[in-house]
């Protein structure tokens, strides 16, 4: 069940709009009664009766008043322009949907999505002691820029689509949100670094190049489930997942070792990198959900 609440579709009416009101009521309210579930949507029991079976026939209902995420997701396929197909988003916001709202929308998670791995790259740069063109700070006004046009989009989409479209805009806000933290988190390990000016050498500042480099390859991952909806690469991702786990435990060993201003160093900017790599990875995985309907497993980063 989603914990995301949603805007009332506009433009709906009758029959249609009740049997929308319900499945939302389900959804939000999770009610034990068929008369909980009459009250809240304000029909009579026999009329909810009667839509219900139309609901669970189509199998967006399951017995018990559950909404089938599954289902639920399949039937809203529309607003995920890339499902089963092999064209890139530039391409197909070069074409004659280019004034669909999905389609501008995965534009704009694109343009953020770039902007934030820039500010991922300086990042890594500037704890290698490379020279960048920009900094994660600078990029930073840009992708406040950038994200906030993507939930002025997700807010004219949500209040002109239909439920479950309005639905999958709270996931897509989300992937949104958990991008601009990314870049939050480079702003920081960008200022640690100026701030600290200590360099990392020997195994542990190889661990930490490696702890970038898989984070990398993660965002390339989600860039792909997302954009260009290779769910295969999943696996790949969840591989890499395990990876990191096992790069950040043999680090957190060895900066023990190391006074205890290195050591805070150290596990200042491990942290912050920790928790960029699992907002990636928790993007992809709604971007999973969203493009096929089946939700995977859970983030362990």
């Amino acid at each position: 069940m989603s914990r995301q609440t949603w805007q009332r579709p506009l433009g709906a009416g009758g029959r249609d709009a009740t049997r929308v009101h319900i499945v939302e009521a389900i959804d939000r309210t999770a009610p034990e009664t068929k008369a909980e579930l009459a009250r809240t949507v304000d029909i009579s029991e026999q009329y909810l009766s009667e839509l219900l079976q139309e609901l669970k026939a189509a199998d967006i209902v399951r017995k018990g008043y559950v909404v089938d995420d599954a289902a639920l997701y399949d039937n809203s396929r529309h607003i995920s322009k890339l499902y089963g197909s092999d064209t890139s988003v530039t391409e197909m916001v070069s074409n004659a949907e280019s004034g669909d709202h999905g389609t501008e929308v995965l534009e704009l998670l694109d343009r953020l999505e770039s902007v934030t791995t820039q500010q991922y790259d300086a990042a890594r740069a500037a704890f290698l002691g490379e020279d960048v063109e920009q900094s994660a700070k600078t990029l930073e006004s840009l992708t406040n820029e950038r994200y906030s046009a993507v939930l002025a989009e997700l807010k004219s989409y949500t209040l002109t689509t239909d439920w479950p479209g309005n639905r999958i805009a709270a996931d897509l806000s989300t992937i949104a949100t958990n991008l601009e933290i990314v870049g939050d988190r480079a702003c920081f390990i960008a200022a640690v670094v100026d701030r600290e000016d200590t360099d990392a050498s020997g195994i542990v500042g190889e661990r930490m190049t490696d702890i970038f480099a898989s984070g990398a390859r993660i965002n390339d991952y989600l860039s792909r489930i997302l954009f260009d909806c290779e769910l295969e690469v999943h696996g790949q991702l969840r591989e890499q997942e395990e990876i990191v786990h096992r790069d950040l435990d043999e680090l957190f060993e060895l900066v023990t070792a190391y006074d205890p201003d290195m050591y805070g160093y150290l596990v200042t900017i491990t942290r912050a990198l920790e928790r960029a790599i699992y907002y990636w990875v928790d993007a992809a995985e709604l971007a999973v959900q969203i493009h096929s309907g089946l939700q995977p497993d859970h983030v362990e980063i």
